[in-house]
């Protein structure tokens, strides 16, 4: 009986926590951010300062949902799908609509 409710026990667990292992990571998106985007989106790069709060975070969404344009598909040709997920994350985090949401802007 004890197994039993061990294992049942280990079930639930795993799909309560389960889609959250395999949800978007903000932090891996900060990441890939610093080491992809940050090579032209600095201060001083070519493409200049890339500021998150410029956008809410359903048109960072679009933003990500849509093809790559010239500029984009160069830098974001090594990256795979979760890259990308975990990227829209980082993006989504600091989005300007967070600050409203909190009661903050």
């Amino acid at each position: 009986m004890k197994k039993v409710c061990a294992g049942l026990l280990c079930v639930i667990v795993l799909v309560a926590f389960g889609s959250e292992a395999f949800a978007a990571d903000w932090r891996k998106g900060k990441r890939t951010y610093r080491s992809v985007c940050m090579s032209c989106h600095k201060t001083t790069g070519e493409a200049g300062r890339l500021s998150l709060d410029s956008r809410s975070k359903d048109e960072w969404s679009a933003f990500f949902a849509r093809e790559p344009g010239s500029v984009h598909k160069k830098a974001w040709g090594n990256l795979n799908g979760k890259d990308m997920d975990n990227l829209e994350m980082y993006f989504r985090k600091y989005a300007k609509d967070i600050k409203s949401n909190l009661g903050c802007g």
